[in-house]
């Protein structure tokens, strides 16, 4: 009975999902011109999830009935995205030795994207935050039908990508404290380790979370969360494990990376690939 406690606990509380979306612009054009694009496309979308947001709610305080709400179980004011994040990936050539030695593992992981990182045409990452499943219905009517996906800044952004990726993610951990400004992150990217059944999620989340704590309780990184994919929806790694670094790569940074690769037990078989990220401020 346990196990159907710990499943209903879980749809009683749903993580916050992440739609992350990777998308690299035309070589030939600036990377100031893209950013503003994308953040304007941030703006708007902001706009017209809130003022879906009210109107829904405005609507299902007036229904008389129940079939007429659009979500009965859930507030519309919790449709619209809690906060959204721009990320501009990086390539740095100096670094201590791991991590220059998981460096090309990243570039590797972003190429079998379809991506061309390091290249002309710069790569970035978008993130929305969502409060559970119900979300993504709201957010898909307001982002294809009131932002228009082929008009305004939306229709300007699918023109500026030479490539794109979506993933729908949750979050299943969050340690520390996310300091506020830009920073630079490290995200790592990797699958549960072991052959299919040989490590529970159970087991290897709990390894993975015990290495975590210790490398917080030494100052290692202020933050740090771990992402899952979505059953089936995405592409690419099932884990990304976003690591704050308010100082940059440094070697606290070094340290973490050596010690996760070498970490015995339930991350033993760990590898993953590694990129650096720029955190662009989202007005």
């Amino acid at each position: 009975m346990s196990d159907l406690r710990e499943a209903i606990r879980r749809l009683h509380h749903p993580p916050v999902q992440i739609y992350s979306i990777l998308s690299q612009a035309w070589p030939d054009l600036g990377e100031a011109e893209y950013t503003q694009n994308l953040l304007a496309l941030h703006s708007r979308i902001r706009q017209e999830t809130h003022r879906l947001s009210e109107a829904l709610a405005e609507h299902e305080a007036v229904s008389t009935f129940p079939g007429d709400s659009f979500r009965p179980q859930a507030d519309p004011r919790r449709y619209p995205p809690f906060d959204s994040r721009q990320y501009r990936f990086l390539f740095p050539d100096l670094g201590g030795p791991s991590l220059l030695r998981h460096l090309p593992e990243g570039k590797k992981y972003l190429e079998g994207l379809g991506f061309d990182p390091g290249k002309p045409g710069v790569l970035q990452e978008s993130e929305f935050y969502l409060w559970g499943s119900p979300s993504l219905d709201f957010i898909e009517i307001a982002v294809r039908d009131m932002v228009g996906i082929d008009r305004g800044v939306h229709g300007k952004q699918i023109r500026a990508i030479s490539g794109a990726g979506f993933m729908l993610r949750n979050r299943v951990m969050e340690m520390g404290e996310r300091r506020s400004g830009p920073c630079q992150w490290a995200v790592l990217y990797f699958e549960k380790p072991g052959t299919p059944g040989t490590i529970s999620y159970e087991i290897f989340r709990a390894a993975l979370r015990t290495l975590l704590e210790d490398h917080l309780e030494r100052g290692s990184f202020p933050y740090v969360c771990l992402h899952q994919r979505k059953l089936g929806l995405g592409r690419g790694a099932e884990f990304s494990l976003r690591v704050q670094l308010p100082h940059g790569p440094d070697p606290k940074l070094d340290a973490f990376l050596h010690d996760l690769f070498h970490e015995e037990g339930a991350l033993e078989a760990l590898r993953y690939a590694l990129t650096i990220q720029d955190e662009i401020p989202v007005p």
